[in-house]
């Protein structure tokens, strides 16, 4: 009897010994934050205790999916536009949204790409087949790009060369492939790749000005958990990283109107 008192002990003892498993957040994002959120996560686990879960897609899909109801803790787009449309629709969480960061436009071609573009209306020559864009329906950086060429009266002749594509990411796989001569995505994106090379920004007063809100999605069982992620975002430790991989950072967190 007391042999099996022992080991009821012991037993108890181990499980108490258990580390109590993170509680989790979950973190729908633009896809261009896939490399940063990867290197932020361990470091928001160790901060904050509350395990960072990212949900990489395009902002217009991840919004799509969680106007469904789909589970989602914390949102980042790409665009205020898109944010917009889920605190008309009252999904956010009072108070909870700033904007986190900024980005540049830019246009890049294979790292062994002998093409000659050195601005907007290069896009237009002979030379230029296919352009690699986001789907400017789900796709902030496709209907950033679109924008842009439309200012610029590039876009009735570049129409016929659009690809669009699921997001950035997808642009930035068809460039390194070969598959399109040129692809519009994020400076950020340029950087994580080196078998591609900038080209040209999208720069001057027709050039997007690119922010990306963060809000917290009212419908969060973990919402406590939740907050500590944004904050974790939004500390100094989490913005150098952001610059480290080429984000651009407001001066301090910009409330968003809500």
């Amino acid at each position: 009897m007391k042999l099996k008192y022992f080991f009821f002990s012991l037993i108890c003892i181990c499980v108490l010994a258990l580390p109590l498993r993170a509680e989790e957040v979950l973190v729908s994002a633009a896809a261009s934050l896939k490399d940063v959120l990867a290197e932020l996560k361990p470091l928001c686990l160790k901060e904050t205790g509350v395990t960072l879960t990212p949900n990489l897609a395009a902002s217009g899909l991840l919004a799509q999916q969680i106007k469904s109801g789909a589970p989602a803790d914390i949102f980042i787009s790409a665009d205020d536009e898109t944010m917009d449309g889920l605190d008309k629709a009252g999904l956010l969480l009072p108070g909870t949204r700033v904007t986190l960061l900024g980005n540049t436009l830019v246009f890049v071609v294979p790292a062994d790409s002998t093409l000659k573009l050195d601005s907007p209306a290069a896009l237009a020559t002979d030379d230029v087949k296919h352009i690699g864009i986001g789907d400017p329906k789900t796709v902030p950086a496709g209907h950033y790009a679109t924008n842009y060429l439309e200012k610029l009266k590039l876009l009735t002749a570049v129409q016929p060369k659009l690809v669009p594509l699921d997001n950035v990411r997808t642009v930035l796989a068809h460039v390194t492939a070969g598959n399109v001569e040129v692809g519009a995505v994020y400076r950020t994106d340029a950087l994580s790749e080196k078998k591609v090379r900038e080209v040209f920004a999208a720069t001057g007063p027709d050039a997007p000005v690119i922010h990306y809100p963060i809000a917290i999605i009212k419908a969060s069982k973990v919402a406590d958990a939740a907050k500590k992620v944004r904050e974790f975002l939004l500390s100094d430790a989490a913005r150098a990283i952001f610059v480290r991989y080429g984000f651009a950072l407001p001066e301090k967190p910009v409330p968003a109107k809500s």
